[in-house]
């Protein structure tokens, strides 16, 4: 009888839609985290951190500025996804690069970015010749998002014969442009790779209704499509070509759906610079890169921020023989083509910081010591689950609650991880504070069920649950008026704790507390 009544409960366990929710969302989360990986912080990565004052004390707006033009250069040169550019007061920023060191961050802070746009191969103007860049917006006549800006009459000139000259051909913009080596070892990746009119790096991407386009490389990044990690070899190859040739290098390897697809190496030099060494360096790299060989190295610009088409209407009047200073840069619709119409907006601006600055300090973050705190965290987070469910076998002495806790306590874990991993959430040290925090609450609701389900025995376990959820939905309100506020206007380093909290007290409600109180139903019942 015993055998088959939980025979019974099995089945009844498999059709349950509440536990099939939480299996579902496990399911995903594990997928996700194999798949696009676990995003790591400053914290547990290591890199640097900069110290860097202004020449006098800013209004907050300037401060805004200066910060935002600060780390859309950055995210573009060192291609990481984790920078924090924060105000310090009102004269002070503080900048913080995972997985950088802090020579290498130190000469690109502050220092004037060069802008360059071609038409085709054609360089027309640089960022002096703007002369001005309006406030992204909605195209009146398209209804698309746009950057309007104005160029010289001398780049406006050279901007209508080269695209006389080269037909029309699609405008590139590079911020400090210089060369990249792409070591391609996926033969799907190959595919999907290919050279832009002006050399720089273009990815063939999809959209929802499966039509294919050319995106940059920048953008790809920017999108989550790939990722740059560091190279475990990088250590020779950069030695050998600093001491050659007297220029810094940067080895990453490129991810794309969990699995290493490529190698990306950088040099600040353009390939005009860079000249007949461009062959010696290629050289270089097949003696120190063991997955490069000459038939998938190929050589692009790096740092191409945009890639877009001479509209219909500008190319009318440059056929005509008119000198256009008045452009505008169309992103499209949507939310994505807003974010890309502030970015470049950003980037047009961002030839030079509005305010002079100098570095007052840098410091090297030692990845061990994030090391060391993440294995006592996990140690922690383990110490905290096998506590709880000690707490609840001694207290009610059934076994039979144990089980529960232990499994909705993993799985909170593994849920908060793989849906970090789905938005590229860094995982950096308040975000493990965030975990443990979630953990914590989330035992403390199972308890309140548990208890409430237990000692009211007077009336239907319905009613008793139905009780035990109003605790608990008032608690996740309670840390949503918390957390929400925290997360909008805190300071970077609370981000990461709020956004976690809110993601594990969410799930929490709406997924593995449910699920709990159908697997503590069913324990009972049997």
């Amino acid at each position: 009888m015993k055998k088959a009544k939980g025979q019974s409960t099995m089945a009844a366990l498999k059709k349950d839609r509440k536990i099939q929710l939480l299996a579902v969302s496990l399911v995903l989360s594990l997928l996700s985290i194999s798949t696009l990986g676990i995003q790591t912080g400053l914290d547990l990565q290591g890199g640097s951190l900069i110290q860097v004052q202004t020449e006098r004390a800013l209004s907050p707006s300037e401060m805004n500025d200066v910060t935002t033009i600060m780390e859309e250069r950055i995210n573009n040169l060192f291609h990481v996804r984790d920078v924090k550019v924060r105000p310090w007061g009102d004269d002070l920023i503080v900048v913080e690069i995972a997985g950088v060191n802090a020579d290498e961050a130190k000469k690109l802070i502050g220092k004037p970015g060069k802008l360059e746009v071609m038409v085709g191969n054609i360089t027309v103007f640089t960022g002096n010749g703007l002369t001005r860049v309006d406030f992204f917006g909605k195209n009146p006549s398209t209804g698309l998002w746009a950057v309007p800006f104005a160029i010289t009459d001398e780049a406006a000139d050279n901007f209508r014969d080269a695209a006389l000259k080269t037909d029309f051909a699609r405008v590139s913009m590079y911020l400090d442009r210089g060369t990249a080596f792409l070591v391609t070892t996926d033969p799907d990746f190959a595919s999907l790779v290919s050279k832009s009119e002006s050399g720089g790096i273009l990815i063939k991407s999809s959209l929802p209704d499966a039509t294919s386009y050319d995106i940059t490389f920048t953008e790809a990044l920017n999108k989550g499509i790939i990722s740059l990690l560091p190279y475990p070899g990088a250590d020779s190859l950069t030695y050998a070509v600093r001491s050659a040739y007297g220029t810094d290098v940067s080895v990453q390897k490129i991810v794309m759906n969990g699995r290493d697809v490529g190698i990306y190496i950088r040099i600040p030099k353009t390939q005009e610079e860079l000249g007949t060494e461009l062959e010696a360096i290629e050289g270089y790299i097949i003696d120190n890169v063991p997955e490069a060989t000459a038939a998938n190295i190929q050589v692009f610009h790096s740092n191409m921020i945009n890639n877009a088409p001479i509209g219909q209407s500008l190319q009318q009047e440059l056929a005509a023989g008119k000198s256009v200073k008045s452009l505008i840069l169309e992103t499209g619709s949507g939310e994505e083509a807003r974010e890309e119409a502030r970015r470049v907006e950003v980037i047009l601006r961002s030839g030079a910081l509005p305010i002079k600055v100098s570095i007052v300090g840098s410091y090297e973050i030692s990845a061990s010591l994030g090391e060391k705190f993440s294995r006592n965290a996990l140690m922690a987070g383990v110490l905290v689950i096998l506590g709880v469910s000690a707490v609840v076998f001694i207290r009610y002495r059934r076994r039979e609650l144990v089980v529960p806790v232990l499994i909705t306590g993993l799985s909170e874990v593994v849920i908060i991880l793989g849906f970090s991993s789905l938005i590229r959430h860094n995982i950096d040290l308040p975000s493990i504070a965030g975990i443990i925090a979630a953990i914590g609450t989330g035992f403390d609701n199972q308890i309140v069920i548990l208890d409430e389900v237990l000692m009211e025995r007077r009336i239907s376990i319905a009613r008793r649950m139905k009780d035990a959820f109003f605790i608990v939905i008032g608690s996740w309100m309670t840390i949503m008026a918390a957390m929400v506020p925290l997360f909008i206007i805190g300071m970077a380093q609370l981000k990461g704790f709020a956004i976690v909290t809110i993601i594990g007290a969410t799930s929490g409600v709406f997924i593995t507390r449910p699920a709990y109180a159908r697997l503590l139903h069913y324990s009972l019942r049997e």
